[in-house]
């Protein structure tokens, strides 16, 4: 699980730092194994089943992440009486992370348990999607 950044921080770096690691770790992490898993004729059969799992525990951990971005960027917004230098573009990288996030969880989510429910309006009013953790307990990878 990855640590909360520190508080004493301005909320747009916060939201900047937030943004940037789960994009990093989106990329670092969830995309290469989705890419072996979407490509499963290649692998063999007890390979396929331990890259499902690792997936699955990647995809966990990025839901995790974008929930701490949702909430760096809640932050962000709650406290517009403070200008701060680096709000929008701290904005547009939260929403391009948005966006990346949508495309990686189409690709997820016939591999794995969906986790993630995207607000449609949030995603209509300010052109990204909005995450929320709808997991009931534990979910077992679904084979492709």
């Amino acid at each position: 699980m990855s640590m909360s950044c520190d508080s004493s921080l301005p909320s747009d770096i916060r939201l900047l730092l937030r943004a940037d690691a789960e994009q990093c770790w989106l990329h670092r992490e969830v995309i290469p194994v989705l890419r072996e898993v979407e490509t499963h004729d290649e692998l063999p059969g007890e390979e396929v089943c331990a890259a499902l799992a690792y997936l699955e525990a990647m995809w966990n951990e990025a839901t995790a992440r974008a929930r701490e971005t949702d909430a760096a960027h809640s932050r962000l917004c709650s406290r517009d009486d403070e200008h701060k230098a680096l709000s929008g573009l701290a904005n547009r990288y939260h929403a391009a992370v948005r966006v990346l996030r949508g495309i990686v969880a189409n690709r997820v989510t016939p591999f794995v348990d969906p986790e993630l429910e995207f607000d449609e309006r949030q995603s209509e009013s300010d052109g990204g999607l909005r995450v929320k953790d709808k997991r009931c307990g534990g979910c077992t990878p679904r084979a492709a």
